[in-house]
C-alpha cells in the first residue's frame, strides 16, 4: 500500500488552493483550511491523519450547508486522500468534475488517486471521440451546447427557406455550415459521457467482496476484494445489494452500503 508520505509528496506537487469564503460558511471553511495546513505541518503520523480527517469533515460540513463548489470538493478529496481514504477522495473529485468538468486540479488529482489503486483495478476511459474531434464539448456547458444547437438549426432552416423562397443556390450552400454545426452539437449532447453520471458510483469502503449473486453465500468473483476508490456503474438495486459493472465490463454484486 502506498505510504502517507508518498501520497503527501504527490499532493504537495499537485497543490492545494484555499476556496473563496462565502457568508455562513466563512467560519467552517476557515477552520477547514487551517486544520488542513496544520496537518501538512505535523510530524506525528497519527496526529496528521486525525487532522486530515477533521479537515475532511469540515469541508464536507461546508458543502452540506450549501457551498456547492468544485474547489471545495477538490480540497475535500485532498484531505480524504491524505487521511488514507482513497474511496472518499475519488468520490469527491468525481463530484467536483460534475460541477466543473474542466477543473484542472480535480482532473489531475483524480488521475493521481487512480494511480494509487492496485494494477488489476480497471479505470474508466477518460477520453473518447468527443474529446478528440469535438474538443469544445468540454469547454461549453450542456446548456450552452443546447442553445448553440438550437441557434444553428434555426440558422440552417432560415437559409434553406430563403433559398426556396428566392430560388437561389447561395443561401442553400451557406446552410451547410450551420447544419453541420447543429449535427456536431447534437452528437456532443447525445454522446456526452457525463450525461449518465446519475448511475455512476465509487466504492468507498476499504475492502469489498464482489460476489456472483446478491447473497452473502455467493462465491466471490475476484481473487482480492475491491479496494476503496474503484469506480463502477450501478445496474440494479436489491436492498441491501447492488449489481455493479466495472470499467472493463465485469459485473458483480456488492453491498449497497459500500458505495456512494
Amino acid at each position: 500500500m502506498t505510504t502517507l508520505r508518498s501520497v503527501a509528496l504527490g499532493f504537495l506537487l499537485l497543490g492545494f488552493t484555499a476556496p473563496a469564503f462565502a457568508d455562513a460558511n466563512d467560519e467552517t471553511l476557515g477552520e477547514a483550511v487551517a486544520t488542513y495546513a496544520a496537518a501538512m505541518n505535523s510530524a506525528n503520523r497519527d496526529l496528521r491523519l486525525e487532522a486530515f480527517r477533521r479537515a475532511e469533515r469540515l469541508f464536507a460540513r461546508a458543502l452540506e450547508k450549501g457551498a456547492q463548489n468544485a474547489e471545495i470538493y477538490t480540497n475535500l478529496g485532498n484531505a480524504a486522500l491524505l487521511s488514507e481514504r482513497t474511496g472518499m477522495a475519488v468520490l469527491a473529485y468525481r463530484r467536483a468534475l460534475i460541477l466543473d468538468p474542466d477543473h484542472a486540479r480535480a482532473l489531475q488529482n483524480l488521475d493521481h488517486a487512480r494511480s494509487l489503486l492496485p494494477a488489476w483495478v480497471p479505470h474508466p476511459d477518460t477520453g473518447g471521440v468527443l474529446d478528440s474531434f469535438f474538443f469544445w464539448h468540454r469547454t461549453l456547458s450542456r446548456d450552452e451546447r443546447s442553445l448553440a444547437a438550437a441557434l444553428s438549426f434555426a440558422a440552417a432552416a432560415l437559409l434553406l427557406a430563403a433559398s426556396i423562397r428566392f430560388d437561389a443556390t447561395g443561401p442553400r450552400n451557406a446552410a451547410v455550415l450551420p447544419a453541420l454545426a447543429w449535427l456536431a452539437l447534437l452528437a456532443s449532447l447525445v454522446l456526452d459521457p457525463a450525461a449518465g453520471t446519475e448511475q455512476d458510483a465509487v466504492v468507498t469502503a476499504d475492502e469489498v467482496v464482489a460476489r456472483a449473486a446478491d447473497s452473502a453465500f455467493a462465491p466471490s468473483l475476484f481473487p482480492a476484494p475491491l479496494p476503496g476508490g474503484v469506480e463502477v456503474r450501478v445496474l440494479e438495486r436489491r436492498t441491501p445489494w447492488v449489481q455493479i459493472r466495472l470499467a472493463n465490463g465485469r459485473e458483480a454484486w456488492i453491498t449497497e452500503a459500500s458505495i456512494a
